[in-house]
């Protein structure tokens, strides 16, 4: 099928970015698209320059792809500016006319917020109080009606699905994961949307029938800048210390140190099942003991051996994912295939 999915399958910095740069990277995309808000970026090293985004698909790196973001996309106007001279994507962005504009006053009224801010734990950029205004009915600013957006809109339904009633393929990128869902995640310690497949797939205006593979992101553990439950949340500084300098475990957005704990089978097996997982993508596979890649996976020894055998578990659960890509190290092309 013509549209690949990538979901998280923990509480979001599982390197969904870094994944979706690749895949559009190696594969023969047309259309990168992304929906979500700024709230969660994603980190990319590619050409040997590191792209920290909130708003631009993580495709931009194919510049055969048309980079797409849908109606369920929230925009701050001065960031994703900054986006599109940093990618050099202006000329092939396209924004469906009823992205949300995340005004000044919806990052004012979330971060005078103290139960958002506190108990919560928002990043502050806005985007929950522009969904609730969007939920309200009340008066917005949509893509359409930005005066510095209005060159990159277009009928974005009408266009992805006349691309694809002639044979295009389309990678279709999601926000944060299935621990933040507001319908089916941790709540009250979740996100203002939901975060799974099916939602991206309308957000994109796009429906069930076009979903090709879906790629469900995890790290060997779970990490999250916010309050919420982590299990067996590692509180040894000295170990704390190499997950926040060599894995990187720092919020794009938020600058937070993350918190860092066991990997949690009951999370992976409902991202499974919640979004038809087709495919697993791992990330950060360096940050275990014997993750020697000398001849790929059969070279792993020690935790990393034990984690791949934790994944047999969750290729157990319908539809049954395989395991497909290993990320090794921050590089984009640092990945292992596995067949």
């Amino acid at each position: 099928m013509p549209v690949d999915i990538v979901v998280g399958g923990q509480a979001g910095d599982e390197g969904k970015g870094k994944i979706c740069a690749y895949l559009a990277a190696k594969g023969k995309y047309d259309y990168s698209i992304r929906v979500g808000g700024p709230n969660a970026g994603h980190t990319i090293f590619f050409k040997d320059k590191i792209y920290t985004l909130k708003t631009m698909p993580g495709g931009f790196v194919n510049p055969r792809a048309k980079m797409v973001l849908g109606a369920g996309t929230y925009i701050i106007p001065d960031w994703l500016e900054k986006e599109i001279k940093l990618t050099g994507t202006g000329d092939r962005l396209i924004i469906d006319p009823h992205a949300v504009i995340v005004e000044p006053r919806h990052t004012a009224a979330e971060r005078a917020d103290g139960r958002m801010m506190g108990k919560i734990g928002s990043v502050g950029t806005g985007l929950g109080a522009a969904v609730r205004d969007r939920v309200d009915r009340k008066k917005l600013q949509f893509a359409k009606d930005h005066p510095r957006l209005k060159r990159y809109v277009a009928d974005v339904p009408e266009m992805l699905n006349k691309a694809l009633a002639k044979g295009a393929k389309m990678l279709l990128e999601g926000t944060q994961g299935m621990k933040l869902s507001n319908l089916h995640g941790e709540y009250p310690f979740v996100t203002s949307r939901d975060t799974t497949a099916s939602t991206f797939m309308g957000e994109a205006g796009l429906g069930p029938k076009y979903a090709g593979e879906v790629y469900a992101v995890f790290k060997p553990y779970v990490t999250r800048v916010g309050p919420g439950f982590v299990a067996k949340e590692m509180k040894d500084k000295a170990k704390l210390d190499k997950y926040h300098t060599a894995g990187r475990e720092v919020g794009s957005v938020s600058g937070r140190l993350r918190r860092v704990g066991e990997f949690e089978m009951g999370v992976a097996l409902q991202t499974v099942r919640i979004n038809s997982a087709t495919r697993l993508a791992i990330t950060h596979i360096d940050m275990l003991d014997g993750a020697d890649i000398s001849r790929g996976t059969r070279s792993f020894t020690g935790e990393a051996k034990r984690f791949m055998r934790t994944l047999e578990k969750v290729c157990a659960a319908y539809p049954h994912p395989k395991v497909s890509l290993v990320s090794y190290g921050p590089g984009l092309y640092d990945v292992l295939e596995l067949k």
